[in-house]
């Protein structure tokens, strides 16, 4: 009995229990996205599947930004007064962000010859999709400074449920791109009242905020937006530019294996990449302002990441032709060999984005302005070379993998470096 106890207060202290239980949730949740997959490659066209992964790509280059960042420091803030103020300064701007993103479609729509004019008014839907996932990652963050881990698991599954509930029926009765854009667009409203309920409590009570308090808090951390922001935007960018590439020096067939590729690669960092990075930057945040030493905690994690990518992703690389074309149907092993192809790129990038946190922790938003912007310039070369040699899709696969992987093996060499010598002051 009393080495039961000792397991169970030793589970409950674990710098990984936060990670287990996030990671149990999202595996749940995930699965059932897992599951849906080869049902709506089979339900929908590949144009419409196409469209709706235009639509995806062009809400995520805004939804990690949504908020200028500004969510990112309700986990970290030191004055439990200003948590609420955060709060509502992250809404206010997520909802200014999808505002001035609908606008901007709107011209996009009236100049025509854009992509934007040729999906018409399904565009429309991107600022909405915007909004609630938005508004979704700002309480993700409420809840994770509170460590309310079980209730985020809770709400990824119900989350997932519901999106794919509605894309399934939409694929049964022809909704097309747009059924499936709505299901991704309203599922993240689930939950969002019981994730919320704490801080609509005392919204009730305290007082409203006022414009000139929401201008002082942007002055405030003018210098984590102005690092962070361009920073995460040139991130998403850096992997549209990609997609874009794919469009642009091939066809639409190779794009729709990229994407396929893309969906499955990404799984590992939505499934543990994600929930380890809000733990580890709980841990290293309250460590480094209590002048603790973060090393080993960097250290802790790194091994543990290190085993489970190289583990995992050489595993992926080998199976991902053959499972590719039994999971999502004839022609598909083509993605597989994608996938085969990127494998060496997602493995860095599964550590690095784990870990990445930590230039918010340290102050040192510069760092991943520079590196998010190297990823960009090593995309643009590596078009460059492509259509100037005439590559074919799998060289030019070849060189993305191994340009971006270095960068993110440069990234987790300087993070390192980082919490081996800072000291809080």
């Amino acid at each position: 009995m009393e080495f039961e106890m000792r397991i169970e207060k030793y589970f409950k202290n674990s710098q990984w229990a936060g990670v287990i239980t996030l990671g149990l949730g999202t595996v749940i949740a995930q699965s059932i996205n897992i599951i849906i997959q080869p049902f709506l490659t089979r339900l929908i066209s590949p144009e419409e599947l196409g469209i709706y992964n235009f639509i995806i790509s062009m809400a995520n280059l805004i939804i990690p930004v949504a908020s200028l960042k500004l969510s990112m420091l309700i986990v970290i803030e030191s004055e439990e007064d200003n948590v609420d103020l955060l709060t509502d300064v992250s809404i206010f701007t997520v909802f200014l962000i999808s505002s001035m993103y609908t606008l901007f479609i709107i011209i996009m729509l009236q100049i025509g010859n854009n992509s934007f004019y040729n999906i018409g008014g399904l565009s429309l839907i991107i600022p909405l999709i915007v909004f609630t996932n938005g508004i979704r990652f700002i309480f993700a963050s409420h809840n994770n400074r509170y460590k309310k881990y079980s209730l985020m698991s809770k709400v990824d599954i119900i989350r997932e449920l519901i999106k794919g509930i509605m894309q399934i029926f939409s694929g049964i009765f022809g909704g097309g791109a747009f059924g499936q854009s709505l299901g991704y667009a309203l599922s993240p409203v689930a939950g969002v009242s019981i994730q919320a309920k704490d801080y609509l409590q005392r919204f009730k009570y305290r007082k409203k905020i006022k414009f000139k308090i929401i201008l002082s808090i942007y002055k405030k951390y003018k210098k984590h937006i102005l690092y962070l922001v361009p920073a995460q935007f040139i991130n998403s960018f850096s992997y549209t530019l990609i997609t874009t590439s794919v469009i642009s020096l091939f066809s639409a067939t190779e794009t729709g294996y990229y994407s396929i590729s893309v969906m499955v690669l990404g799984l590992p960092l939505v499934l543990i990449s994600n929930n380890v990075s809000r733990v580890y930057l709980q841990k290293i945040g309250k460590d480094y302002k209590e002048g603790k030493s973060v090393w080993p905690i960097y250290l802790s994690f790194i091994k543990v990441l290190g085993i489970m990518s190289a583990i995992g992703f050489s595993f992926l690389a080998i199976i991902a032709p053959n499972v590719s074309e039994f999971v999502f149907g004839n022609g598909y092993g083509e993605a597989g060999r994608y996938i085969t192809i990127l494998c060496f790129m997602y493995a860095l990038r599964f550590i690095a984005s784990s870990l990445m946190g930590g230039y918010i922790v340290f102050n040192r938003q510069r760092n991943d302005t520079i590196f998010q912007s190297l990823l960009v310039l090593s995309g643009a070369c590596v078009y460059i070379v492509t259509k100037k040699y005439n590559l074919n899709i799998y060289e030019f696969l070849e060189l993305i993998s191994f340009s971006y992987g270095l960068i993110y093996m440069l990234i987790i060499i300087n993070l390192g470096y980082i919490c081996r010598k800072s000291v809080f002051v």
